[in-house]
């Protein structure tokens, strides 16, 4: 699997007024029931914390900063960054800012100002806002020395580009948002354990590993199919999701890192994320996880070749702030894939199918002890249990101890 793809449901959204004290603004993930008429703030979320609200003006640094929480931005100082989206006829709206009505003409970048209201069109993409006019979006630039709101002309249609960002509407009042439960639609799931990423135990600390694995939830067997959840974890053995002396194990993004059953939601394209169907010309969307737990239960041997068959209750929430779950028996296929040198680097091998949870000896009490071992061109192999029996596994093959090729 090398393309990482990922899902969620168009939101229903309930507006409820009632501003105590200081202003809330609250984020909006797609069009509200009542549709996207209202008061908003434009923005762009540098964190779950920290925010850029855009001033109304068309000028280098043209954004007040502010805080989040929860979602919500609370401040008395925004007034006069608020825009009005009136309904102009059919998908069509007025954007009205304190300067006037904003658009700017066809290819052109920029913030220009009218009396009159000027055509644009809202769509929710995948918890952003797609604010556009005259064929240019509304995106916050990230370059050096020049961070700024303003439409721009994207002749490639490029919804995600570095640096352009993706911005959020802010809705003026206290939002209650009924999500309601989305079950992930997941059939097929595939584990990469990574030799090179795994700490390995030792003599002294036999207890002391794991073994780094990518968990990979798709809707089929497909790469491109959606929806789609990767969940980078640290499994407690090479061999098992969930150990040898346990039938269930629970892991947690909220463990600490570098030590077993635990969830890397660190932001990044090789850690965990979540992509779903979508409005975008791709047809998918993709969000981050912000929180994540799942526990994983053994069922048995089965049916299908290199596969186990493990019970899998899984609950995320994105950064859309949607809960997603997943609680069903799947089919877990396994590849191991183990480790190269080449030079002074150690680089992946090519990965070889993996039966989990054949590796333990039936009158084994403890996970078996593995070390690393190098042949005599400098290669890294790597000794483990294969149906109970001790084998090496060197490039992409298998060995007994005597060097005899096993398969």
């Amino acid at each position: 699997m090398k393309k990482r793809l990922f899902f969620a449901l168009v939101a229903s959204v309930s507006f409820v007024c009632g501003v105590f004290g200081a202003t809330v603004y609250t984020r909006v993930g797609s069009k509200p029931a009542t549709g996207w008429p209202g008061t908003y703030i434009i923005v762009y979320q540098v964190s779950d914390t920290k925010a850029y609200v855009w001033n109304g003006e068309d000028e280098s640094r043209n954004y007040q900063e502010v805080s989040i929480n929860n979602g919500k931005i609370t401040s008395d100082e925004l007034e006069s960054c608020q825009v009005t989206v009136t309904q102009e006829g059919t998908n069509e709206y007025g954007v009205k800012a304190a300067n006037g009505y904003i658009y700017t003409n066809a290819k052109e970048n920029g913030i220009e100002f009218a009396k009159g209201a000027h055509a644009c069109t809202i769509k929710d993409n995948g918890g952003y806002v797609q604010l556009e006019t005259n064929t240019n979006t509304c995106r916050f630039v990230y370059h050096a020395g020049n961070h700024r709101f303003r439409f721009y002309y994207d002749k490639d249609k490029k919804w995600d580009n570095t640096d352009y960002k993706n911005i959020h509407f802010y809705v003026l009042g206290d939002v209650e948002i009924d999500d309601g439960d989305r079950v992930l639609d997941i059939n097929y799931a595939q584990a990469e354990m990574y030799a090179c990423a795994s700490k390995f135990p030792t003599q002294s600390n036999p207890y002391d590993q794991y073994f780094s694995t990518f968990l990979w939830l798709l809707q089929r067997e497909d790469e491109k199919a959606v929806p789609q959840v990767g969940l980078e974890i640290l499994a407690p053995t090479q061999y098992s999701l969930v150990g040898a002396d346990v039938n269930s194990a629970t892991y947690k993004s909220s463990f600490a890192p570098e030590k077993k059953l635990y969830i890397n939601i660190t932001a990044g394209s090789k850690h965990s994320f979540f992509i779903f169907p979508s409005k975008a010309e791709s047809g998918y969307s993709e969000a981050a996880l912000t929180v994540a737990e799942m526990t994983i239960t053994k069922v048995g041997k089965s049916s299908k070749p290199n596969a186990y068959v493990y019970h899998i209750k899984l609950e995320f929430t994105d950064s859309n702030r949607k809960i997603w779950k997943l609680d069903k028996d799947l089919d877990v296929y396994a590849w191991w894939i183990d480790c190269n040198r080449s030079g002074k680097e150690l680089e992946d091998m090519e990965p070889v199918a993996f039966p989990l949870e054949s590796g333990k000896h039936e009158t084994e009490d403890k996970p078996q002890e593995v070390e690393l071992v190098s042949d005599n061109v400098n290669q890294v192999a790597q000794k483990m249990l294969v149906n109970g029996q001790l084998v090496i596994m060197r490039e992409g093959k298998q060995y007994n101890v005597m060097g005899v090729s096993v398969e």
